[in-house]
């Protein structure tokens, strides 16, 4: 039985109310990304109200991605990873992970699936992959996104002094 103030009148309010409470871990989750260890809104040094508000809504698109990638990765394993990542965010994890890999992985050269991209972007945030650690988190994931992206920074840099 689920409790709620908004008025179920008929059988598709009441799915739109199941529907609404389903959803609760995944704003619990999306609010602990941006506020604990992988974004720590709180924690800013900021005193204008506009300036606390602009970095609160930048951390909290951060949080938004991390936790998107975090959970295609877990219900849609096999869909491709350029639907979410731009293709120099892909051509930078793909060379980073080729340079840190392990003697027994091989990165192939197609597009990666999400849960390989993710499981990647983890590696380079510091995921051990032990069993007992379970998936990767959104700690190590925004780790992972920041290498990405600031080694794509450093392309894009590299590329505009080349001209």
């Amino acid at each position: 039985m689920l409790l709620t103030n908004a008025p179920i009148e008929s059988f598709e309010a009441a799915c739109e109310g199941v529907r609404g409470y389903a959803m609760r871990w995944r704003i619990e989750d999306f609010h602990k990304t941006w506020k604990s260890g992988t974004c720590n809104v709180e924690r800013t040094q900021l005193r204008s109200r506009d300036a606390v508000i602009r970095w609160a809504s930048i951390l909290a698109m951060v949080a938004t991605r991390v936790e998107r990638l975090k959970h295609l990765a877990r219900t849609e394993p096999d869909r491709l990873a350029s639907e979410q990542l731009t293709p120099l965010e892909l051509q930078v994890l793909m060379a980073l992970k080729r340079r840190e890999k392990k003697r027994t992985e091989s990165v192939p050269d197609g597009i990666p699936t999400m849960a390989q991209a993710v499981r990647w972007l983890a590696d380079l945030g510091g995921y051990t992959g032990k069993s007992s650690g379970g998936p990767p988190g959104s700690i190590t994931l925004r780790r992972g996104l920041e290498r990405v992206q600031m080694a794509a920074e450093g392309v894009l840099a590299w590329q505009a002094f080349a001209k």
